[in-house]
């Protein structure tokens, strides 16, 4: 009877979050059918879980339909998670070691249209290294770490990061026809890790891998240096050095959902 009763009691929880979460994403009030309909829940449930949510005021009724918001029971959940840092601080160890490892500057990226959105920027302890900032774009079809992520997907979902053909041409190494990125995407899967060999920039070389949870793709971990300094032994030595900490960043259980809402399209701006 207790375990029965405990399982209840965790479904109803499961039930109930859930709901918290899609109601914060609609970002707007829901009704009881538009839930009932998202969830596949039968309303008398999600009456029996709004009432206790509204109760304990973390949602809030809005009209007789009835449509819910969130109410001010949140505040003190939310409040605590800004307190111990924004999302890209769980990310900054992870790049900031890579940095200092390699001797390059070192990024996390995320699709974001036809480019790849830099999230966390970390620079190596040399007088002279490559600059890049946070919140700072690069072409997908261009650079490392967005040829890393396209590499993972199939190409027809590839196609929705790439410009109308021939792509924009930022150096005459530049790829600029979908059937030459096609191949170079399958050497990167081959491969296992992405090169940007002064694609975007003359001079500048980046080595580049994917970010895996779970076998999902979520961004990608990629260093910027100088083109002469990457040798084949360099480049192997890189390559294994971002695997090794793509792996461990894949596998922080508090990363995990930092890294899965990137993936969504949740890209801070401004920054």
């Amino acid at each position: 009877m207790e375990t029965s009763t405990a399982h209840y009691h965790s479904q109803a929880l499961t039930r109930g979050l859930r709901v918290l979460v899609h109601i914060a994403a609609a970002g707007r009030p829901v009704t009881l059918t538009e839930l009932h309909e998202a969830t596949a829940q039968p309303k008398s449930t999600l009456v029996r879980l709004l009432a206790v949510l509204e109760e304990q005021d973390f949602l809030l009724r809005v009209d007789e339909r009835p449509a819910f918001t969130l109410g001010h029971g949140v505040l003190p959940i939310v409040t605590a998670y800004l307190d111990s840092g924004t999302p890209v601080d769980l990310l900054r160890p992870y790049v900031r070691a890579l940095a200092h490892e390699v001797g390059w500057t070192a990024k996390y990226s995320a699709l974001d249209g036809q480019h790849a959105a830099d999230l966390c920027v970390e620079f190596p302890d040399r007088p002279l290294h490559f600059t890049g900032k946070e919140g700072g774009l690069s072409p997908a079809h261009a650079s490392g770490v967005g040829k890393a992520m396209l590499a993972g997907l199939t190409l027809d979902q590839a196609r929705e990061h790439l410009p109308a053909q021939p792509f924009h041409q930022f150096t005459e190494r530049t790829i600029v026809t979908e059937r030459a990125l096609e191949a170079e995407l399958r050497r990167i899967r081959d491969r296992g890790y992405a090169i940007d060999d002064e694609e975007c920039a003359r001079g500048l070389r980046c080595v580049a891998v994917a970010v895996r949870v779970d076998g999902e793709p979520r961004g990608a971990l990629g260093v910027s240096g100088p083109a002469a300094e990457l040798t084949a032994d360099r480049e192997t030595e890189i390559a294994a050095t971002l695997h090794e900490v793509a792996a461990e960043l894949a596998a922080d259980a508090r990363v995990q959902p930092v890294l899965a809402m990137f993936a969504r399209g949740a890209i801070p701006r401004g920054r």
